[in-house]
């Protein structure tokens, strides 16, 4: 886990001076292809040569750049930033205006100044009847850019949208350890009590898991992801804790590989949570004889989770379907693995099973699914 903070610190952040040379690249690109196009177009119905219309555009071309680069401006500014629609709609009308009457100024100043004579200019040099297609001009570069502009910051609204779903989940989690605190401490101190005032031989060992639990919570499950054998070290260490409350009534089975590779990864208190569901909804409620199966498979491709639980005929729905842990379970799923796991929880045969299919995670494939 160490390993990949450093690469994520080694990686450097695309340069200011790489997105600006980008942008550059792009615009360039945009005005050099929107004046041969509409050159193009507009020759084909002339009598003047290529170069006349592709002269005339040009002069025209500072009215079609104050338009695009205002409007793109104030569409990120109150379209995207501060919802103002009604706001955008009327500077689009008034600029449209203002950028239409500048083209035949234009014309007049440059055009027929600089790169035809005087007297190729009709009279008068400025007619309401050529608005409409100053309008297309300077319309047309501006859609181009404002469909860039929008799929941008589409990409960057959903990349926030995902940042926060992130964060709150990593808030639950926090939520999670912390009401985890104060209950099973609770518990487990008045078992260790009861063992030490036995003079029980076991307590040290019970205390130091104990003491691993804590320091796997405290130091590990705030990283994004975690060694695999440290959640199984958890979830064994938990277990173990737990079955000292349910002595030889509960009759547990767990099936974990007997090792694993140190550089499969796995996100923090993932399997942990269906293991706490099993003890907490459906055998702590159990007065007859509670049971819980656990087993966990690992090959090249996948890990596979698999447990069930005996449930209490008084348990209530919600408690059975493990409540807010597991819908943030399903989040947490949704946004790591996207659609490459399979999830299942639910009522069968009588009893309470949870089936997980995810990917394997490791150093070398860090990058999300």
């Amino acid at each position: 886990m160490e390993r990949i903070n450093k690469e994520q610190k080694n990686q450097k952040p695309r340069s200011a001076h790489t997105i600006l040379s980008n942008n550059i690249v792009f615009n360039l690109f945009l005005w050099v292809a929107v004046l041969l196009i509409l050159t193009t177009i507009v020759s084909l119905n002339g009598s003047w040569p290529f170069e006349f219309h592709l002269l005339y555009m040009i002069s025209a071309l500072p009215a079609m750049l104050l338009f695009t680069y205002s409007m793109d401006y104030y569409a990120r500014r109150l379209l995207f930033t501060s919802k103002k629609p009604g706001r955008f709609i009327f500077l689009f009308v008034g600029f449209s205006v203002i950028s239409a009457m500048m083209v035949p100024l234009l014309h007049h100043l440059l055009f027929f100044n600089f790169f035809y004579p005087r007297a190729f200019e009709p009279e008068p040099w400025f007619n309401w009847k050529t608005v409409p297609q100053n309008l297309i001009l300077i319309w047309v570069p501006y859609f181009v850019i404002s469909v860039r502009t929008f799929f941008m910051n589409w990409f960057k609204s959903e990349k926030e949208k995902l940042n926060i779903e992130n964060k709150q989940l990593l808030a639950e989690i926090q939520l999670m350890k912390i009401k985890l605190h104060p209950h099973f401490l609770f518990n487990t101190l008045n078992n260790l009590y009861a063992m030490a005032a036995t003079k029980n031989e076991d307590t040290p060992d019970y205390i130091l898991k104990l003491s691993e639990i804590y320091r796997i919570m405290l130091y590990e499950c705030n990283k994004e992801y975690y060694p695999l054998h440290e959640e199984i070290k958890l979830v064994g260490n938990y277990i173990e804790l737990e079955k000292i409350r349910y002595d030889k009534r509960l009759k547990l089975n767990i099936d974990f590989p007997d090792t694993v590779p140190e550089e499969i990864l796995l996100p923090p208190l993932l399997f942990f949570t269906f293991v706490e569901n099993a003890f907490k909804h459906g055998c702590r409620n159990n007065v007859d004889k509670p049971f819980i199966n656990i087993a966990l498979g690992i090959n090249n491709d996948y890990i596979i989770y698999e447990s069930e639980n005996s449930i209490p005929d008084s348990a209530p729905g919600k408690s059975l379907h493990g409540g807010i842990g597991l819908d943030n379970t399903r989040k947490r799923l949704e946004l790591i693995y996207k659609d490459k796991y399979e999830f299942k929880t639910g009522i069968q045969d009588g009893l309470y099973k949870v089936y997980l299919k995810i990917p394997v995670f490791t150093f070398s494939n860090k990058t999300h699914y």
